[in-house]
């Protein structure tokens, strides 16, 4: 919950202080997606975020969704930075987005072009399918995508981009962002803002919310590691609070009977040699710092975007390859596993 995230970083920051703004009256029922919903939240707190400010202060950060605090910035005359949570190549192409997107053709009148397999090539990036750009601007004109494309509009706005990353990780990227590069349309068609690497930030105590756990707790999936024959460790994300082996009961899955006693532990384990991971930021780079490779079983958002940066420029990953219907067999997570812990 909010409350004890607020409370354990407290603990350990006390020099931060954390203001509450007022509830927004607003029917979540009344709206078509999630996206809209949030695009309201933000607009509307601006001006609760503008009488929490206090005269001292010097600049704003701010991330990708809480553009509308830029408003408030030049209004205060204070610089506001956005803190980009995933990598640098990712923010390259965020930046890239919103000039790319007004010129992508779409066969005939189709507006999903999530099975189109164009590729775009941008000096520091490795050619990138189009399909494996963030799962909300696959449907062209929705909502989610619109507001998306009009948050990574806003990124070449601020004072600063500040990145959790370093620069021997991702130096084509940083040196491209750091030099500057032509934005057509951004603001007085100027140079990108300058970057600011300060990573690796990894957050070792995650719980898991949001992390789509429930997807992960699938019997395919570890019938595939148990057949792999390699010893392994599953991380199980947000369990029900009511019965934390719900999905592993011995009535509805047999195969699996005492699964969960055999499987605990981390990525930093000396006796770990290989991480499954759905290639979000914070996983990529605690397995980077800790020296393990890992196979990449994508599920949303930038996922794939990492995975290209993993497998055709850091070369630290393997891919897990999808079937026809969308899914990952166990015979596809056994061939992986294997590949990765008996092969050089």
């Amino acid at each position: 919950s909010t409350a004890s995230y607020i409370a354990a970083f407290f603990a350990t920051i006390p020099l931060i202080s954390f203001h509450q703004l007022p509830p927004i009256p607003l029917d979540p029922a009344s709206y078509d997606s999630p996206d809209a919903l949030t695009s309201d939240l933000v607009n509307l707190n601006n001006v609760h975020v503008r009488v929490a400010l206090t005269s001292t202060l010097r600049s704003l950060i701010i991330d990708l969704f809480c553009y509308p605090a830029l408003e408030i910035a030049a209004h205060l005359g204070i610089p506001a930075y956005n803190f980009f949570t995933s990598n640098t190549s990712c923010l390259a192409l965020y930046l890239h987005l919103p000039n790319i997107y007004p010129v992508i053709t779409y066969p005939n009148t189709m507006d999903n072009f999530k099975d189109i397999d164009t590729v775009f090539h941008l000096p520091w990036l490795p050619p990138t399918p189009l399909n494996h750009l963030p799962d909300t601007t696959l449907l062209k004109n929705s909502i989610k995508c619109d507001f998306l494309i009009n948050c990574t509009a806003h990124l070449a706005k601020s004072a600063g981009n500040i990145i959790n990353t370093f620069e021997t990780l991702e130096p084509k990227a940083v040196k491209a962002l750091s030099l500057g590069f032509s934005i057509p349309d951004g603001p007085n068609q100027t140079q990108t803002p300058p970057i600011f690497c300060v990573g690796p930030l990894i957050d070792t105590h995650r719980n898991g919310n949001g992390d789509k756990g429930e997807e992960c707790l699938k019997e395919k999936r570890a019938v595939g590691l148990e057949r792999s024959g390699q010893r392994f460790s599953w991380v199980v994300s947000n369990p029900p609070p009511n019965n934390n082996k719900q999905g592993f009961s011995k009535g509805s899955h047999p195969s699996l009977e005492g699964f969960l006693d055999h499987t605990s532990g981390g990525v930093g384990h000396d006796s770990v040699g290989g991480f499954v991971t759905h290639c979000g930021w914070n996983s990529v780079l605690e397995s980077i710092c800790t020296g393990v490779p890992m196979v990449a079983w994508l599920l949303y958002a930038e996922q794939k975007l990492n995975k290209i940066l993993l497998l055709e420029e850091l070369k630290l990953a393997l891919p897990v390859n999808e079937s026809e219907n969308g899914l990952v067999s166990a015979e596809e997570v056994e061939k992986r596993v294997r590949e990765l812990m008996e092969t050089e």
